[in-house]
């Protein structure tokens, strides 16, 4: 009987026996090697892992926000699919990050998120869902601009997911 009654829960509640979290599309954080740190014309800045998080540091500034920058890249977003980018993150002392996702080559444009985020002491998670746009196959990246001020921000936890259809 109570095989019967686990084999008719398999045939009639399929969802409950296979359901499963949506795949997770970036890199493990704590890993330098999941990230692009970038710097342009002078500007100072450093990627470190300290207990588990990516500690994004901007050390001198150049005027021009994109002159400090780390990066997710080649992830294969899809046009038009909508996708959740979940990062609990802080900062040592308040300042703003901008969190972008776009084309990983040139032109670079932007696919869909523009978020601009004022950091505190406390780590506090963020939630964004956008529409992707513009992309590339394989050459699309998600990340942080930091040139805006200088000092660090702290990277505890990102997923980025593709929302799936209610």
């Amino acid at each position: 009987m109570k095989r019967l009654l686990g084999f008719a829960v398999i045939l009639f509640i399929p969802g409950a026996a296979f359901s499963e979290d949506a795949k997770n599309l970036l890199k493990p954080i704590d890993k330098e090697s999941s990230w692009r740190f970038e710097l342009h014309e002078g500007a100072q800045g450093a990627l470190e892992i300290v207990d588990k998080a990516a500690v994004l540091k901007a050390e001198k500034l150049t005027g021009t926000n994109w002159h400090v920058q780390a990066f997710q890249v080649n992830l294969d977003l899809k046009d038009g699919k909508e996708y959740t980018l979940k990062v609990t993150m802080s900062a040592p002392r308040s300042r703003s990050v901008l969190i972008v996702a776009t084309i990983d080559e040139e032109d670079w444009h932007e696919i869909g998120l523009h978020e601009d985020v004022r950091l505190g002491k406390e780590p506090k998670t963020y939630e964004f869902t956008f529409k992707a746009d513009g992309v590339v196959a394989n050459k699309n990246r998600v990340g942080f601009v930091l040139g805006d001020e200088t000092g660090d921000v702290i990277i505890k936890d990102m997923t980025l997911t593709e929302k799936k259809k209610s």
